[in-house]
């Protein structure tokens, strides 16, 4: 077990006397010091975000501190509110992990007194924190690669693979193996693209994995049917992908996600898995056809008769459920035709309530409704003939496209 960077930052503070700051590559908080005083408005953001914003990422890395050899003085700027600070990259094997600051605090010492406005003399023993800092972060980040790995075979069709994932990941996660877990699944509306989260932005329990276009969190629970923790860790993600910069289009992919069922134990997590797979899978069908009123996330208990879709493989299901006579009605009973039949059956039959939701006569209802018939060749009248054409209407656009 490496050393805490809690403590790494609080030494650091105590070293220079003066507050500090540590965040990672990307400018997401990892651990602060006390502070007696506020500081400027960067810090306070930084703090009160756990991260800083994409602008003053820029700003700062423009004083060349990705690549310095060494500590860099950012030089007060009034105009921008910001106080001067020292910047010490968190490095190990030359790899920039982070970034130790450290606010100028002209009433203890440490300031433009202190050190040279063009150079920062070495200071021996904060160098040293960094260099402590350096190798946990370098430790953690090696950590969650691998455990990310692990994810994969604990997700496995092979159970004795995920047994012994199960057995290595334990060997380094705090949490219970044997406790109560859900899986969530974050994916993209409009790419193929997979979702990727800085695992820095979450709570060390939760294991990242990636892959068949989707980003997987496996979540430790705090009661076995309780799915709360894994709700904040999906608000979590998903204020992460916000927060990651501007979009770079207007169309920008849309996240959705899915949240499995509680299993007990990481042994089982590939059963929540699938079952979140299946649940981020319908969130983005709806998002893809109704975006102002779909649900950006989705959970397994709640989906109901949109199980099904984890009941075979695509194709299998589509060659289930696209009868001859259901496929002459969605080729040639056009958009009309397709949503009278959608809204007749979810509203159960009544011809009263489908009228009015679909803001026709009900005359032209009962037209509408013989060419359904007619096309499919099945009657309406029938219990089985409706339960056919509704899992048809509500499960095939969640199949995608035929390959």
């Amino acid at each position: 077990m490496g050393p805490d960077l809690q403590d790494l930052v609080d030494e650091a503070a105590l070293v220079c006397g003066a507050p500090a700051t540590l965040e990672d590559r990307e400018f997401n908080l990892v651990a602060v010091s006390a502070h007696n005083r506020a500081g400027d408005a960067v810090r306070q953001d930084s703090i009160m975000h756990r991260r800083s914003t994409p602008q003053v990422r820029k700003y700062f890395e423009s004083y060349g501190i990705a690549h310095a050899a060494g500590p860099v003085r950012i030089p007060p700027d009034p105009g921008r509110g910001l106080l001067g600070r020292l910047c010490v990259p968190v490095r190990w094997q030359s790899v920039t992990y982070g970034y130790l600051w450290l606010l100028e605090d002209p009433e203890s010492g440490f300031g433009d007194a202190g050190f040279a406005k063009s150079s920062v003399a070495p200071l021996p023993a904060l160098l040293a924190v960094a260099g402590r800092a350096g190798i946990e972060m370098a430790r953690r980040s090696r950590l969650r690669d691998d455990l990310g790995w692990k994810v994969g075979d604990l997700l496995s069709t092979y159970p004795e693979t995920r047994a012994k994932a199960a057995e290595e990941i334990a060997e380094s996660w705090s949490p219970s193996p044997g406790g109560a877990v859900a899986v969530i699944s974050v994916r993209a509306v409009g790419t193929s693209d997979p979702v990727f989260v800085n695992a820095w932005r979450l709570p060390r329990t939760i294991l990242v994995g990636s892959g068949e276009h989707a980003s997987t969190f496996i979540v430790p629970l705090t009661e076995p049917d309780d799915l709360s923790a894994a709700r904040g860790v999906t608000r979590q993600a998903f204020a992460a992908l916000a927060s990651a910069g501007p979009p770079a289009a207007s169309h920008a992919p849309t996240p959705v996600a899915g949240i499995g069922g509680p299993v007990e134990g990481l042994v089982h997590a590939r059963q929540s898995w699938l079952q979140a797979r299946i649940a981020a899978r319908v969130a983005a069908h709806r998002a893809s056809t109704a975006p102002q009123q779909s649900r950006t996330v989705l959970e397994w208990p709640e989906l109901g008769v949109y199980r099904l879709l984890g009941a075979g493989t695509d194709a299998a299901l589509r060659e289930a459920m696209l009868t001859p006579g259901v496929a002459r009605l969605l080729a040639e009973g056009g958009s009309d035709l397709t949503r009278t039949a959608e809204v007749y059956l979810d509203e159960a039959g009544s011809a009263q309530r489908t009228a009015q939701v679909l803001g026709i006569h009900r005359q032209t209802l009962y037209h509408r409704l013989e060419r359904i018939e007619r096309l499919s060749g099945l009657s309406l009248d029938r219990g089985r003939d409706r339960l056919q054409l509704h899992l048809a209407l509500t499960l095939l656009p969640g199949l995608g496209s035929p390959s």
